[in-house]
């Protein structure tokens, strides 16, 4: 058998924002030791009572609330994959059982030991109960304990992915507690949060959405020198970090980073993008089925100017037609490219029969677009489409109604936005056979053979060889336009770095690609 070498990288890669004049937040770096007994306050919007079945999954925020009190096998850090629950892991030859040897002094939240047992058992129980985020379950074959504090997991069928995609994103569960539960989704008791994470919750409001955490003191993998973390539902979050409500929150909008940053906070920005706006196209639609009004609506979109308005920065990246960002490892620099064309969309509509009228519309052609707000994209885009003769109806619906329709396909085209894209490119696979979980992502499937061959092909390759597949995979994304990508979207933490300023960016993005900044590894101390 192979040994997995764990050699992390010296460098700690920080992304900043520079900071501005007055008497706002001082802006010196400090380490982790230094930021010791802090309580860090992050805005974030309710995401659910944050058991491992009853989070939502409307974006990342369920996920990353429920990863504070349970932990997984592996994690991820700034430099990569590393170590967690368990300390090491062998690899067969055949690349299909994977020997994990656990770390021995880890503890639930009620004083007992994690075991080979409480492994086996969450892999088997999630098997039968579906987890909340991604995780395919399909891959695993069977599991075999070999001591108190050694494991083996064999799989289906080689799966590369499989330290970040599974290992790195299940939880393990206390099998003295959930050996009981038959029903996980319907269990909100105090004990369904009883894992061996840095934190335990102390508290969780439904109504207000606002969530406390406490450090655990007894916490295996070193010193949590963060000691509360709270996440607070508010209105304003700019707003709310200039008052001290907050310690930090999320935005899209670079001229609001500027303003900030011009007060002195600091702004750390999602590398890689790793976010999306896109349309989803619904297959199913006789109109839209033809790939060539597909391409000619992204023939029509100025994607750039859309960008440009929405986030106000002339510094953005334009959608690729192959999903993955232009600023991922995993992107093709050849993928099929549709730069905004009014004349190539317009001869393009004429030749698929749709003319125009005297008035300039093409009667023929009218579709919708559903969106769960009255984001600025949907009214350029109708604008734009307009300027091709087509007319563009507007949907406006609330967040469950939106998310339904996704997922029960009830749309001509759907206007999205979402994370996903930053870690391994197997969420192509996942997105396009309806298996993300995502909710904001949809289950529409992309039934096409070569496509679908490709996905599974990669799931046993590495290296070049694996980069060559994603490449033909999003060459053929290119060309089909399943999904039409507006922008990659940049997240910006805006913070006051003089109470914390320990944050990073996760190289790959948290668990399975989430490109936020509340990796709970930024609170602990540890080798």
């Amino acid at each position: 058998m192979k040994r997995i070498s764990f050699l992390l990288l010296s460098l700690f890669i920080l992304l900043a924002g520079c900071s501005g004049g007055g008497t706002s937040p001082n802006t010196n770096t400090d380490s982790k030791a230094s930021e010791k007994n802090k309580t860090v306050k992050i805005a974030w919007a309710d995401s659910g009572f944050p058991s491992p079945f009853t989070f939502t999954s409307n974006g990342p925020g369920g996920y990353l609330r429920s990863s504070f009190i349970f932990d997984s096998l592996t994690w991820k850090d700034e430099n990569g994959v590393i170590p967690w629950l368990a300390s090491s892991w062998e690899v067969s030859e055949d690349k299909l059982t994977y020997t994990f040897d656990l770390e021995k002094n880890v503890q639930f939240h009620d004083g007992e030991s994690l075991t080979a047992d409480d492994v086996v058992f969450s892999y088997n129980y999630f098997k039968k109960h579906a987890f909340q985020w991604n995780a395919d379950m399909s891959k695993i074959a069977s599991l075999k304990k070999i001591s108190n504090h050694k494991v083996a997991i064999t799989l289906t069928e080689e799966y590369s992915p499989f330290i970040t995609e599974i290992a790195g994103i299940l939880p393990i569960l206390p099998e003295h507690i959930w050996s009981e539960i038959e029903n996980p989704m319907e269990y909100t008791e105090e004990n369904a949060l009883i894992g061996t994470g840095p934190y335990v919750l102390d508290s969780y409001n439904s109504s207000t959405g606002n969530y406390r955490y406490l450090a655990n003191e007894d916490y295996f993998k070193g010193d949590v020198t963060v000691k509360e973390v709270q996440y607070l539902n508010v209105e304003n979050k700019m707003l709310s970090l200039q008052k001290g409500e907050i310690t930090g929150g999320m935005t899209y909008n670079y001229t609001e980073v500027k303003q900030m940053e011009e007060q002195g906070f600091k702004a750390l920005q999602s590398n890689p993008t790793g976010s999306a706006v896109r349309i989803v196209f619904n297959l199913e639609n006789e109109q839209l089925s033809d790939k060539r009004l597909r391409q000619a609506i992204a023939y029509a979109l100025n994607r750039g100017e859309i960008a440009e308005k929405v986030l106000g920065n002339s510094k953005t990246i334009v959608g690729s037609g192959g999903v993955i960002p232009p600023d991922s490892d995993w992107f093709n620099e050849d993928v099929k490219k549709y730069d905004y064309d009014v004349n190539q969309a317009n001869e393009m509509l004429d030749s698929l029969g749709y003319e125009k009228n005297k008035n300039g519309v093409r009667e023929e052609l009218s579709l919708k677009l559903l969106v769960s707000s009255t984001p600025q994209e949907a009214e350029l885009m109708r604008s734009m489409l307009a300027d091709v003769g087509v007319k563009l109806q507007i949907q406006t619906v609330d967040t469950a109604t939106f998310t339904t329709a996704m997922s029960e396909g009830k749309y001509d085209m759907a206007l999205t936005g979402h994370i996903g894209l930053s870690g391994d490119p197997d969420f192509l696979r996942l997105w396009f056979s309806g298996q993300a979980s995502n909710a904001y992502a949809g289950n529409a499937v992309f039934n096409h053979q070569e496509f679908n061959e490709l996905a599974s092909k990669q799931l046993s390759q590495e290296g070049e060889e694996r980069n060559e597949t994603i490449d033909s995979m999003q060459d053929i994304l290119a060309e089909e336009l399943p999904t039409l990508v507006i922008y990659h979207r940049p997240f910006y933490f805006v913070y006051d770095a003089n109470v914390f300023d320990g944050w990073f960016n996760t190289y790959g993005g948290i668990s399975d690609g989430i490109p936020l900044t509340d990796n709970k590894a930024a609170f602990i101390e540890y080798d």
